[in-house]
């Protein structure tokens, strides 16, 4: 039945000449033209049509000069302006539209065209200075922005115009206050900002070494104020003045810095710096029975006299270093060998054979504790040392030059694990100790940090903190002298202390 009243519904549409969905000859035709001093503003200004009272209610929008067709009856009218940053919002309320309507509603709405051009040394700085526009003492209002040369359309009035220009790393920060815009206003700021390029190029024998040195440039005396960074070659704009220039050149496992100090900057600066670097390209083939390890090694570099870690790089691959004498050691699963003072020059190819070092393990001279003494069998053949009132720990290896244990740790730091779930009463101090190569503020903060992580270890599976404490303590408690590689082996170590033992 319902689909029988539409096809006769839609047939007598048909028979009086109407097309479901589209106007009929009852609609209004509503055009309305919005102008400011008299012109059309087009597409500026933007029209909503509501039902008189119901401003929730859209029937229809258009621009000005559109006209729309609507039912008729009593309308809202929106209007919305929006010409740059000058705006304007009315309602004309209660508009009876039938037939043919058009309206012209004139805005009234006064407007400036503000251009600052912003210029330094006679010339416009374009995009390197930010204008902003603030009603005058209303500095957190902002009413419009622009570069160097732009155009801004806003409402006629006291501005404080705010400029920030930006160059490189010359800056200069300025308030124009109380300026009068009205009509078409067009001005020139001046900055009169001095400033320097310079350039400093970096080379060793005569070749640049690009990214490889680092610049950074001071104010001469301020060392904690870095002003600029560069790499060689680089061309920075500066205020002039009088610097402090740092240069850090790495390269493999040379490293190199250098100060120059106050260094005058004016107009345009161009300068060289040779590092006078002879570098050498030394490989260490690694072998273990006869045999190479291949890349499984690790090969250290110390500088002499002072016995200071240099860098590391894997055996089998050639090292960068500088032609000198190093001390050079090679470590592999907790095992270890030197070459000393060896004279590095050219692209020499060393070796050196490890030989793991095999302390004694003597049988405990009292338990460490009752119910111990299973702990020191398990001991046995291992890495562990048992005594009356410490346990020399072997094996407990770290990365270089850090506190991060190793994988390879785990055996050994599992079989110190087990001397503290056999006797819960077993409490100790852990222990860090170095040999003797390297200053000894360093070892003991070295040796420290990783007695650290082997508590840290220890905790992580089971063991209460409160059972362990931690010392760094060098090479201060050397167990034999540090007069050969095997001596230096056992002095690197880990050590339980028990609390309240005596020997």
């Amino acid at each position: 039945m319902r689909n029988l009243v539409a096809a006769v519904g839609l047939a007598v549409l048909l028979l009086l000449g109407l097309t479901p969905g589209r106007a009929t000859a009852a609609d209004a035709n509503v055009t309305y033209t919005i102008t400011n001093a008299g012109k059309d503003v087009g597409s500026k200004a933007y029209i909503q049509y509501f039902p008189a009272g119901q401003r929730d209610s859209q029937t229809a929008d258009a621009n000005s000069g559109d006209t729309r067709q609507i039912p008729p009856g009593s309308y809202d009218v929106h209007v919305q302006f929006s010409d740059g940053n000058v705006h304007k919002d009315l309602w004309i309320a209660n508009q009876a539209f039938s037939g043919t309507v058009a309206k012209t509603v004139e805005l009234g709405v006064a407007s400036t065209d503000v251009t600052y051009t912003i210029t330094n040394a006679g010339k416009d700085v374009g995009s390197k200075a930010y204008i902003q526009y603030f009603p005058a003492g209303q500095r957190d209002s902002q009413t419009a922005d622009a570069n160097s040369g732009d155009t801004r359309r806003i409402p006629p009035g006291s501005y404080d115009v705010h400029v920030q220009f930006s160059d490189g790393n010359v800056h200069k920060d300025l308030w124009i206050a109380n300026q009068a815009f009205s009509g078409i206003v067009a001005k020139t700021v001046e900055l009169g900002v001095a400033s320097t390029d310079v350039t400093y190029t970096i080379t060793n024998a005569g070749k640049d070494v690009g990214s490889k040195a680092y610049i950074q440039y001071f104010p001469a005396g301020q060392r904690d104020s870095q002003t600029a960074d560069a790499n060689s070659g680089d061309t920075r704009r500066l205020p002039p003045g009088s610097y402090d220039v740092h240069v850090r050149f790495d390269e493999g496992l040379v490293h190199k810095e250098l100060w120059l100090t106050s260094q005058a900057f004016s107009g345009t600066v161009r300068k060289t710096v040779d590092l006078g670097l002879v570098f050498a390209r030394p490989t260490v083939t690694v072998t273990w029975g006869a045999a190479s390890v291949g890349d499984k090694a690790e090969v250290t570099y110390f500088d002499l006299p002072a016995s200071k870690a240099m860098g590391s790089v894997q055996s089998a691959q050639p090292a960068v270093v500088e032609a000198a004498t190093y001390d050079i050691r090679a470590r592999m699963d907790g095992a270890e060998a030197w070459l000393r003072h060896v004279a590095v020059s050219g692209e020499p190819h060393l070796t050196i054979e490890l030989q793991q070092p095999k302390p004694a393990v003597p049988v405990a001279a009292g338990q460490v504790a009752a119910g111990a003494a299973g702990a020191a069998a398990a001991a046995a053949a291992s890495n562990l040392v048992i005594k009356h009132c410490s346990v020399e720990v072997y094996g407990v290896n770290f990365d270089f030059d850090k506190a991060t244990l190793r994988p390879d740790s785990e055996p050994v730091l599992n079989q110190v694990l087990v001397l503290f779930q056999r006797d819960p009463d077993f409490a100790a101090e852990i222990g860090g100790h170095t040999d003797n190569i390297g200053t000894r503020r360093y070892n003991l903060d070295l040796s420290a940090r990783r007695a650290v992580a082997v508590k840290a270890w220890l905790v992580a599976h089971g063991v209460a903190a409160a059972r362990l404490t931690t010392a760094g303590y060098a090479d201060t408690r050397p167990l034999v002298p540090n007069t050969s590689d095997e001596n230096r082996f056992r002095n690197r170590r880990v050590e339980l202390q028990r609390r309240a033992c005596k020997e």
